[in-house]
């Protein structure tokens, strides 16, 4: 099972260990009853297909996912070594590592950022890690670190 590089918002230990970390944990209640929501959407009878952009370049795709800027970017760990990364609100979908993308519904509105998201990263060329520069801003009594490219 992989980890996430934060939190652990919700997770699953039956039928088969699964987990989801989501951006907006701020937006979500003490009992976490959005991201506990979103996993059993992307877990119970969620539509399926496949990227039809090729393999993934995993290590571009994640940097990419991380430039958006947006704070609905969902990462989760569905079934065993498949890490997904994508979108979530009252809505939810992913793309697998495998390239199979999973969401709540066809016609989900987190489905067509994820689909947006993806083209946007296919007409930037699939950018390595390393064409991104990293910004260190202050946030508060804290520090946001951004990629920029």
């Amino acid at each position: 099972m992989a980890l996430p590089g934060r939190w652990v918002d919700w997770e699953n230990r039956v039928p088969a260990p699964s987990w989801i970390s989501i951006a907006w944990r701020s937006e979500d209640d003490h009992l976490h009853t959005g991201a506990r929501t979103a996993l059993g959407r992307l877990l119970k009878d969620a539509h399926t297909e496949p990227y039809a952009g090729g393999e993934l370049d995993l290590p571009s795709w994640r940097s990419f996912a991380a430039t958006r800027g947006d704070h609905r970017l969902t990462m989760a760990d569905l079934s065993p070594d498949q890490w997904a990364l994508g979108h979530t609100t009252t809505t939810a979908a992913v793309i697998q590592q495998d390239g199979t993308i999973l969401a709540d519904s066809p016609d989900s509105p987190s489905l067509a950022t994820l689909r947006d998201w993806l083209e946007q990263w296919e007409e930037a060329g699939r950018p390595a890690p390393a064409t991104y520069a990293p910004a260190l801003t202050r946030a508060g009594d804290g520090w946001d670190l951004r990629l920029s490219q």
